[in-house]
């Protein structure tokens, strides 16, 4: 029994085809002179056909309605954070006072820093000094200092927030001039 190739078998296919369909002479029965069928619009598949202008609308909508259902819970994360930065800030600030009190404490507890401190919170002066005071044209106090030693923050030390920051805080209503929690 003779084998037969692919090339064959396609051939022969192709003779039978138009063999049976009767329209065509056996001369013109090759592939190159046939035309692919004419597919009608239900059978071309859904993945080819071009989406309809609904699809952006639909596409905005979903967008539209995800936006509205988060925005409470981005308020209240931006909210936090915005909070938990202050109070970081604030935890910041108050370390390095206390730092600065206990270095001043610590100078305190030497004959020296008593010393020290006497003379410049207090203007005291050891037998036979002379103390002078110069004060400023504005400033109206005979003491050279206020004893306290503790420098506070003015709002010239707080950061600038960015324009970003700014347009979250007006995008989410945070208030930016008053601090998000009291001390």
């Amino acid at each position: 029994m003779a084998r037969t190739t692919s090339t064959q078998r396609g051939a022969s296919r192709r003779t039978t085809r138009t063999a049976s369909s009767g329209s065509k002479s056996r001369g013109a029965s090759s592939s190159r002179s046939r035309k692919p069928p004419v597919r009608s619009r239900a059978s071309v598949s859904r993945a080819h056909r071009p989406a309809g202008p609904w699809v952006p609308i639909v596409v905005v909508a979903l967008v539209a309605v995800l936006a509205w259902a988060l925005y409470p819970a981005l308020r209240l994360q931006y909210i936090a954070s915005r909070s938990l930065a202050s109070v970081q800030q604030q935890y910041a600030s108050l370390a390095k006072s206390k730092d600065a009190l206990r270095t001043e404490v610590m100078d305190l507890q030497t004959p020296k820093g008593v010393e020290d401190t006497a003379r410049k919170d207090l203007g005291y002066a050891k037998k036979g000094e002379s103390v002078y005071i110069v004060v400023p044209a504005g400033e109206s106090s005979a003491t050279p200092g206020d004893g306290s030693g503790v420098t506070t923050a003015s709002a010239a030390d707080l950061p600038v927030p960015s324009l970003l920051q700014q347009l979250l805080d007006l995008f989410f209503g945070v208030d930016q001039s008053s601090p998000a929690v009291a001390p």
